[in-house]
Order: structure tokens, then C-alpha cells, then sequence
């Protein structure tokens, strides 16, 4: 992911192509999806397309990086913590606890489509592995910056864990035409997952803080 401007125009063609191909996954599957058809839906020409994307699964993995940056862009204040141990052991117990969980089930509302087709990998495994290492990735970066913290298996490990847990929950919420408010997902996700994690990181719980 770069972060490198983007000329607004650039971004409005790339995104008239991505609307235009989850729409035509969703329909018809990945598999039958044509560049033709792809471009036909956005409006666009092939020399348009060819432009900015090699071929459907370039545009696809492009979607996926699109979707995470407007995630952690839109999360960035509460995603980051801070360099004094105690701030961001708490910082990082909330994170778990509530709001990055409540955020992340409202951010998959508010993209279902682009999700479905991503977790559910279709047509390409590279698109759903490489939302997963996105996860993965930004878990081992911010827990790898808490000093003092004292974790009983490599970070790696955890992250891992973390992120496919959480695309799992994700992606049946989602398939089932999210049959629980996200108040009560996040809640089952805390259970289920949270708090043997904060045991793992030798984080109390919330009663016990």
C-alpha cells in the first residue's frame, strides 16, 4: 500500500471499475467475470482498464488494499498506541475489549459487498490471504511497539490467530445477512476469543481492572 497521492480522477476510474467488479463476482462469480463485462458495467473503455490494472485479479487485490487503508485511515487515532507501557497495555485492553471490534463489524456493514467477495475468496485465494496478512500485519506492528509487554507465545502466533478468527466471524455475519447487532457480535467475539487473549497477554480483564 503507497502513500503516494492519487489524482481524484485516477481514483474515480478505479473505483467505477472495483464497484463494477464486486457487482459482477457477486452475480455471476469471479470465474465468468470478463474484463469486457467489467468495463461495460463501469461505463469504461478496455484501454481505460488496461491503464491502471493488468488483469481482474490485480483489480481485485487493489480493492482489498483500498478497503483496509480506508479502515485504518478512518481508525488511525484509535489503532495507534502509545509508547508508555501502562497507556498502551490499556489502550490496547479497550481496543480489545469494545471499540476497534465494534468498528470493525460496522466497516463490514458498510462495505458488504467488497467483504463478502474478499472473505469468502472468491475466485482468488490471493484476495482473502492478503486481507489476512493486511490483519496480521498491522497486529504485529502496533503489539511490537508496547514496551513491557509480556506475551506466552510469539507475536506472530497471536496475530495469526487474531485475524482469522475475526474473518471467520466476519464472514458469516455477513453470509447470513447479519442476523445479530453488532453489539452482540462483539460481544460473542469477546467471549469466544478476547478473553483467553487477554490471559495470553497477561492482560487483566475488565472486572479486574
Amino acid at each position: 500500500m503507497s502513500d503516494k497521492p492519487v489524482d481524484r480522477r485516477i481514483l474515480r476510474t478505479r473505483r467505477a471499475l472495483q464497484n463494477a467488479l464486486i457487482q459482477l463476482i457477486l452475480e455471476n462469480g469471479y470465474d465468468a467475470v470478463t474484463i469486457e463485462e467489467i468495463t461495460d458495467r463501469a461505463d469504461l473503455g478496455r484501454t481505460t482498464f488496461y491503464l491502471h490494472f493488468k488483469d481482474k485479479e490485480e483489480l481485485l487485490l487493489h480493492a482489498v488494499d483500498t478497503i483496509c487503508e480506508d479502515f485504518i485511515d478512518k481508525n488511525k487515532a484509535l489503532l495507534d498506541l502509545v509508547d508508555d507501557p501502562h497507556d498502551a497495555i490499556h489502550k490496547l485492553r479497550l481496543n480489545l475489549d469494545k471499540q476497534i471490534l465494534y468498528y470493525i463489524f460496522a466497516h463490514a456493514r458498510d462495505n458488504a459487498d467488497l467483504y463478502k467477495v474478499m472473505l469468502r475468496g472468491e475466485g482468488s485465494a490471493m484476495a482473502s490471504q492478503r486481507f489476512a496478512n493486511i490483519i496480521k500485519n498491522e497486529a504485529v506492528k502496533r503489539l511490537d511497539r508496547i514496551k513491557g509487554l509480556e506475551i506466552k507465545v510469539p507475536i506472530e502466533i497471536f496475530a495469526v490467530f487474531f485475524a482469522g478468527t475475526i474473518m471467520e466471524m466476519v464472514t458469516w455475519w455477513l453470509e447470513e445477512d447479519m442476523p445479530y447487532p453488532i453489539e452482540d457480535m462483539v460481544a460473542y467475539f469477546q467471549q469466544v476469543f478476547i478473553f483467553g487473549a487477554l490471559d495470553t497477554l497477561h492482560i487483566p480483564k475488565p472486572e479486574e481492572v
